[in-house]
Formats: structure tokens, C-alpha cells, sequence
């Protein structure tokens, strides 16, 4: 028996929302009907997807083997969904973009507004993921473009810069470091609980160069992945981070206090794409954003930011 999409929808929503009752809501159908198609699935597939216990579902290792490629297909599917319904009705195509977190604020802000005002027929859709995830689907073509700060090796992923970050020191708005006068360095903050950022993280490698250079050690405490963990865990252990770049959300925290850091730690900023003839959308931010100057230096409390120089 052939495996239908029906079930697989059905697949993809149980692991979803993690039960029958819940994922038969999703989908607007009765619980039976969901058990059903998984039962169909698995005498399709001729193995077990879930482990049954009295109040849930588990899903087996072979389940979360195929979740990750059905999840891809049905992403495939919404998109080209998307991509008819924004034809039909803004007569353009959709922009699909792919943003890491850290850059997320700079890039609504400073490029999808003005673009948006400026191309009123093309709609947005913006995916949040990590480099390896965008670089991913810039390759099935699940996305056109990328906006990231990692360097690009990857074979097949064509990058340009279009800006650079200032990278900044982050800690608890009642932390001593926050009444400190122009900004902070290695020496600074070597005495501190220090959270840093995930061991493949190439920001991490810079840091960690920093402090070696200055010959500092430090208290690694904590890592985490992406900037907004590694600021919450700051607000909420009292430690010290360093990270690639701010903005308006991080300036307005009332949690955390930023800090100008000397040396100087700046990353470039890339547009990412696969190779091969751009979509009219973005080949229109492309150059909608190529006429601009793009600032993703953030904000910095005017008081703090002096001098320039290590």
C-alpha cells in the first residue's frame, strides 16, 4: 500500500503537537480519524512509528528518521501552496528568506520594511535558523536567500557582504561591570561566570582567541547557541557574555546592561544564496538592498560607546 499524504500530514501533526487528541485538533478532524491514517502509515511503511503507552505516544528512532524527511516535503508543499496563493493574489511571488537569529532585529528593521514599502506585490516569508539550517535549505531550495555571519566554505553556496556587527559585552543591568565607564575587555571580565557560545559557533573561536591573546582565563560556565539564550542566561545567573551584535530588543531589556568591548571584535555579514537563476522577488531585494547602507553595529548606550580604539 502506498504511503498517502493524508497520512503523512497525520504523521507530522502527531509529532507536532504530541498526541492524537492534540493533533487531531490541528488538522480539524476526529481522533479516530487520526489513528486510522497512522495505522495506514505504519502497514505502509512495515514498522512501528510509535511506542503506546497509556497516555501518549512515543515516537520510535525509525519515526524520527522519517519526521525529518516528511517534515521537509510538507515544508516543499506549504511553500508552493504560499508561493500559488501569493501569485493569485499579489500578482509578484514570494520572497522566502532565511535569517539567523542574532540578525533577525537588523534585517526586519533595516531591510524587510523599506523593501516590503517599496515592493507592495511581493510577499515576505521569513524562516529563523541557525547557518547550517539556512544553508540547508538555500541547497533544497526551500528558501532563496540567506543573511548569516558565519563564513561560507560550503561548496555550492555563493556569498557577498553586505555588512559587518560590532560584537558587545552583555551583563545584569544590577551587575558592578554595568557602572563601568567606556568599555570593557578580557581583563575585565575574566573574573566572571562566563557563558559562552557552542564549541562549532566560529564567534566562539573568535572570543576564545581574544582571551588568549590576552593571556585571560576564564569561568566557563555555560554555552548555549544562539544569542537570545545566551542572554537570558546572563539575566538569570549573573554571568557575563560577549555577543556578535545588538539592537533595539537587547538595548530596551531592562534585565541586561551592554557594553562597548575593546579589542574591537567585528564580523561581516553575508547574503548567502545557491547558485543557479534567482527568483523575480529576490532578485528584487538583491538589489533593493545593494543601494543601501546597512548598520548592524545596534545600539549601545551613547554614554558607554567612547572611543574606538583598543
Amino acid at each position: 500500500m502506498a504511503m498517502t499524504f493524508k497520512q503523512l500530514e497525520a504523521f507530522h501533526a502527531v509529532i507536532v503537537a504530541g498526541s492524537v487528541t492534540r493533533a487531531a485538533a490541528m488538522l480539524r478532524v476526529s481522533q479516530p480519524a487520526v489513528s486510522r491514517l497512522l495505522a495506514d502509515l505504519e502497514a505502509s511503511a512495515g514498522f512501528s512509528l510509535f511506542v503506546r503507552t497509556a497516555r501518549q505516544l512515543s515516537p520510535t528512532e525509525r519515526a524520527r528518521a522519517l519526521h525529518a524527511e516528511v517534515e521537509r516535503s510538507l515544508v516543499g508543499l506549504g511553500q508552493i501552496e504560499a508561493l500559488a496563493r501569493a501569485l493569485r493574489e499579489r500578482g509578484e511571488g514570494q520572497l522566502r528568506l532565511a535569517v539567523i537569529p542574532s540578525l533577525l532585529s537588523a534585517v526586519t528593521g533595516q531591510m524587510l520594511a523599506p523593501f516590503a514599502a517599496a515592493h507592495p506585490s511581493i510577499s515576505i516569508c521569513v524562516e529563523v535558523a541557525a547557518t547550517l539550517n539556512a544553508l540547508d535549505w538555500l541547497g533544497a531550495r526551500q528558501c532563496d536567500l540567506g543573511i548569516t555571519f558565519e563564513p561560507m566554505s560550503q561548496t555550492g553556496i555563493e556569498a557577498e557582504i553586505i555588512g559587518a556587527t560590532e560584537a558587545a559585552c552583555v551583563v545584569p543591568r544590577d551587575h558592578p561591570l554595568s557602572r563601568h565607564i567606556g568599555p570593557v575587555g578580557p581583563a575585565d571580565l575574566g573574573g566572571w561566570p562566563f557563558i559562552s557560545y557552542r564549541l562549532d559557533s566560529t564567534f566562539r573561536a573568535d572570543v576564545d582567541h581574544l582571551f588568549e591573546a590576552a593571556a585571560i582565563a576564564r569561568d566557563l560556565r555555560f554555552e548555549a547557541r544562539t544569542t537570545a539564550a545566551v542572554c537570558e542566561l546572563v539575566a538569570a545567573t549573573g554571568g557575563v557574555a560577549i555577543i556578535p551584535c545588538t539592537g533595539p530588543a537587547l538595548a530596551a531589556d531592562a534585565r541586561l546592561a551592554l557594553l562597548p568591548l575593546r579589542p574591537c571584535l567585528s564580523s561581516q555579514v553575508l547574503l548567502v544564496r545557491a547558485p543557479g537563476v534567482l527568483s523575480p522577488p529576490a532578485t528584487a531585494f538583491t538589489d533593493f538592498i545593494r543601494t543601501r547602507r546597512l548598520d548592524f553595529v545596534g545600539v549601545l548606550p551613547s554614554s558607554l560607546a567612547v572611543g574606538k580604539g583598543p
